[in-house]
């Protein structure tokens, strides 16, 4: 989890690169989506998939819990994608050229979309507590 919220921070530098260069800016992004997607993934496989399971796959304890990680993933999501909402707000209201702006705030919430997309798995991945040595197989203690 720590490696994907080193990739956000990526994310975000990328965004704000591409406010001051478009030439190298966009290039970057390309890496920090390469890092991200098999980081997702390995996400998703630790949370089991909690957070995005429908309703009859959990039981009451887990849908309480998937229910407050998106409680709070939706607040985190409307929060960071304030942000570029409010860059582009003053920015545009300047009267020098912005030719870059546009693109650096929708990589900015597209990052902040993601950041929020991923709290709940992380939320539910970091809280999960690890199996109990009874319940693992024999063939999982050996290894």
């Amino acid at each position: 989890m720590v490696a994907l919220a080193v990739t956000f921070g990526f994310m975000t530098a990328v965004g704000i690169v591409c406010h001051v260069d478009m030439t190298v800016g966009p290039l970057l992004w390309l890496p920090a989506c390469l890092l991200f997607f098999p980081l997702w993934t390995m996400l998703q496989i630790v949370s089991g998939r909690q957070g995005d399971a429908p309703r009859d796959a959990l039981d009451e304890w887990e849908i309480q819990q998937r229910n407050s990680a998106r409680s709070i993933g939706l607040t985190v999501t409307q929060l960071l994608t304030l942000l570029p909402a409010m860059y582009l707000i003053f920015v545009g209201a300047l009267d020098a050229d912005h030719s870059n702006v546009p693109y650096a705030a929708g990589l900015l919430v597209v990052t902040a979309l993601m950041v929020g997309g991923c709290t709940p798995a992380m939320i539910l991945g970091w809280t999960r507590p690890d199996p109990e040595p009874d319940d693992l197989a024999p063939d999982d203690l050996a290894s």
